[in-house]
């Protein structure tokens, strides 16, 4: 699907809200690099998040995808990162009327369904697995499957939704010297970790559905989310800006691209930033659940109960990204005051 860019005609003061809540979002606290040099993820993505949020605002159904593997976790898992932003956009788009649906592998569901019983939305938002085979049909089978739960789909969101890295094909030929040099055989157009493990085997195919020619013929606007370069969405950020930006990039970056691509320090940040958002554009910021101590309740059930793991220190505990949850609450904090200032 073409980008579609929406008419600017949100006041000048919403302007500047949105630019705020991106700008909270978008510190690197995790030092990825999402702007390490002059040319980078973010100014690659500059337009893009306010478009995005104004997009969803006029939405139907909307599905979200999520679910990242880490299998050098003890126990291997899935990750904090990601569940907490796609159950917040969720409860938004609930709050608004709409249909919506969250879908990951089997791993992640327990950490889900205990998440939305505790908030009493257990028969509220469809949960559905997300199939780890792939199939001749994968994307249209799956497509028919999720339209059953929530009947018309406008909108795919992948929040820090693993795709597969580049190959040969996707590279500009003045680049193919470097990105052969740069990554290895064995692991070209794989679905990768940051630090390059191999996760293909544990992930749902889910890029075959935001493929643009499946999605325009569709009529579905697609999504992403990200932290890393190797999610779904950056691929439409040049190979050649990932490598030089984030540490093992060229190896890593991903090839699915998206409508709108939302960068941010961290994939749950992003998920309560274009939440917040969207209500912003709806003119409803009252409607906002987002509090950094519902969060952080949310976050311990899914580890504990869950199963999740920290993705980035791979152990069972609740915190994202080996980053200090008074990080995560001041970010937080920071999307409910400026929403409670608008309400």
């Amino acid at each position: 699907m073409a980008k579609a860019f929406w008419p600017m005609d949100q006041s000048p003061h919403m302007k500047l809200q949105l630019e705020n809540i991106l700008h909270a979002v978008q510190q690197d606290a995790g030092d990825r690099g999402l702007a390490r040099l002059e040319d980078n993820l973010i100014s690659r993505s500059k337009g893009d998040f306010e478009n995005a949020c104004q997009s969803l605002a006029i939405s139907a159904g909307v599905v979200i995808f999520t679910g990242f593997y880490i299998p050098s976790a003890t126990p291997p898992a899935p990750e904090t990162d990601g569940p907490l932003g796609a159950l917040f956009i969720a409860r938004t788009l609930l709050s608004l009327g709409r249909k919506v649906a969250i879908t990951c592998e089997k791993s992640c569901l327990l950490a889900f369904e205990v998440s939305l019983q505790h908030l009493g939305l257990g028969d509220k938002i469809a949960l559905i697995e997300s199939p780890i085979e792939a199939s001749a049909d994968y994307a249209q089978s799956f497509l028919s499957q999720l339209k059953e739960k929530i009947g018309d789909i406008s909108h795919f969101i992948a929040i820090e939704k693993c795709g597969p890295s580049h190959l040969s094909a996707s590279i500009p030929e003045q680049n193919i010297s470097a990105f052969l040099d740069s990554t290895e055989e064995s692991s070209r157009g794989k679905i990768l970790t940051m630090s390059g493990k191999d996760i293909t085997p544990y992930t749902a195919p889910i890029h075959l559905l935001f493929d643009a020619n499946f999605c325009s013929a569709n009529n579905i606007t697609r999504l992403g989310i990200g932290d890393g370069g190797n999610e779904i969405g950056m691929g439409n950020i040049p190979w050649t800006v990932i490598a030089a930006n984030i540490h093992n990039g060229a190896k890593i970056a991903c090839t699915t691209t998206v409508d709108y691509l939302i960068v941010a320090g961290v994939s749950n940040w992003g998920g309560y930033a274009l939440g917040s958002g969207l209500l912003l554009n709806a003119d409803r910021p009252a409607l906002s659940s987002l509090d950094s101590v519902t969060e952080l309740e949310i976050l311990e059930l899914m580890v504990k109960k869950g199963g999740l793991v920290d993705g980035r220190l791979g152990q069972r505990i609740a915190s994202v990204d080996g980053i200090d949850w008074s990080i995560h609450a001041s970010v937080i904090d920071y999307l409910t005051k400026t929403l409670k200032e608008t309400a």
